[in-house]
């Protein structure tokens, strides 16, 4: 019962704040939604110019694609009582050359774990962006944005990073589809897990659900690259030899070059690499009358990471792109 009397108090004091209304082009307004009752945290930036004037979260063309992520309505989005919103900066920070401002610092620091503290029943937080990430992940998180989606299943269950919804991010989307296909699904299951009457801890379906979730992952890489270190099963998935690789580099890396492309596919695909879509497509209809040939993998991407090795230097549009976007799926299954 302190968290009900206390969280309604906690949320007054922010909105009175004035820390930083010296700063703000627009004057403070927070706009964040949380109840002591709630079961999932979105963390994002800050609100935009549109968000500020209407006071409510997410409102605006970035909150609709965010909600076909979560794969939930407005609805059961703007439900407090089971989903909290609390961006690392809760006002609107103004626009700079690129477009919003950062979110401002003073915000995180001063509230955040207050807030938290109130909220015991989170089971799952969705941490949009790269200043929500660097703020929860700490050193945990990857190099570059990208690199700490691609390795979601590193956070399972607590977390799960994503990019910002915001329609500017709409060429990172289309340059990794495998967000789409991989991610995505993901997000959705633990989005309905989390709004789920409450299960257990330990019940089967909390370990069945936390088991899929940590899988280990499957990424693809030029050969020329440093092979990664040991205990991630490296499998070469072109059809002819890589050019000026020593059969002694590549010791220990199966190649399984039956699932990779027909030598017709492949030959007519170097001829107009414009049909890109048109090789897909033809490629997707190998795999699947050659179950024989990509059913090792997956066998072995369910106990180790697996890499799958390419030579060609289009490092997004490339048959192991494909093949690894197809796996990922079939393990689901």
């Amino acid at each position: 019962m302190s968290n009900i009397r206390s969280l309604p108090r906690l949320l007054t004091e922010i909105r009175a704040c004035r820390t930083c209304a010296d700063t703000l082009p627009l004057g403070p307004r927070p706009v964040l939604q949380a109840s002591a009752s709630a079961r999932l945290l979105i963390v994002g930036q800050a609100p935009g110019a549109k968000v500020h004037a209407s006071g409510v979260p997410w409102d605006d063309a970035s909150g609709e694609r965010l909600r076909e992520w979560m794969g939930i309505d407005a609805q059961t989005f703007y439900d407090a009582a089971r989903i909290a919103i609390v961006p690392m900066g809760f006002c609107y920070p103004g626009r700079g050359g690129g477009g919003d401002n950062p979110p401002r610092p003073e915000c995180a620091p001063l509230w955040h774990q207050r807030l938290l503290a109130l909220m015991p029943d989170v089971r799952l937080t969705l941490l949009v962006g790269q200043y929500a990430q660097r703020y929860f992940l700490g050193n945990r998180r990857k190099a570059s944005l990208t690199e700490t989606v691609q390795a979601w299943r590193d956070y399972a269950p607590d977390y799960v990073p994503l990019p910002h919804p915001s329609p500017r991010n709409t060429p990172w989307l289309q340059r990794h589809p495998w967000f789409a296909h991989d991610v995505l699904p993901a997000l959705r299951e633990r989005v309905a897990g989390a709004l789920s009457p409450a299960q257990p801890p330990d019940t089967d379906v909390h370990l069945k659900e936390k088991r899929k979730m940590t899988q280990p992952a499957i990424t693809v890489q030029r050969v020329y690259e440093p092979l990664p270190e040991d205990g991630q099963a490296c499998f070469l998935v072109d059809r002819l030899w890589p050019r000026g690789m020593s059969k002694e580099k590549l010791a220990h890396v199966t190649w399984a070059k039956d699932v990779a492309p027909s030598t017709e596919l492949r030959e007519w695909f170097h001829k107009d690499p414009e049909q890109w879509d048109e090789f897909r497509r033809r490629y997707l209809a190998e795999l699947d009358a050659n179950h024989a040939a990509w059913e090792p993998i997956v066998e072995a991407s369910k106990a180790h990471p697996v890499v799958l090795l390419f030579s060609s230097h289009d490092t997004e549009h490339n048959n192991a792109a494909v093949l690894r976007d197809y796996l990922m799926k079939k393990r689901r299954k």
